[in-house]
């Protein structure tokens, strides 16, 4: 079984595997980004590497009223990249066998399918295919 970390953007809940973050923080010093898309937040140092805070849930266009509260920080590198997040929940194991597939006609491409973890229905991320469509963005 793998680990999932569950996170709120809004009222939605998400999941990421962990395999896929570096560290969870509470929000950093953002540098501002000239001509930047409203989703991009700004960038922060990263124990020496800059890397660009995504606001989440803007960026998947999901309203919200509430405030970007802490930040999931991908490696530096390849994914370097930090995501801007209402709430993180808590760590889960969770079966990859287990999941439901998304519905067709709301199905988000980075969602890749549903996880229901005690009721609480997570959208599994594909953070692979967000990250291939930033470095592909003109940004």
């Amino acid at each position: 079984m793998r680990q999932v970390l569950i996170f709120r953007l809004g009222s939605e809940w998400f999941g990421l595997e962990i395999s896929r973050i570096q560290e969870i923080s509470e929000m950093p010093q953002l540098d501002f980004i000239p001509r930047a898309p409203v989703w991009l937040m700004g960038a922060m140092n990263f124990h020496g590497n800059v890397m660009p805070v995504l606001d989440l849930g803007r960026y998947l266009d999901i309203e919200t009223l509430m405030t970007v509260n802490k930040v999931v920080i991908m490696p530096p590198g390849k994914e370097g990249i930090a995501l801007g997040v209402t709430e993180v929940f808590r760590i889960v194991y969770y079966d990859a066998n287990a999941c439901l597939p998304c519905r067709q006609e709301t199905k988000n491409k980075f969602i890749k399918n549903l996880y229901d973890y005690e009721g609480l229905v997570v959208n599994m991320l594909d953070i692979s295919t967000l990250i291939e469509e930033l470095n592909t963005s003109q940004i």
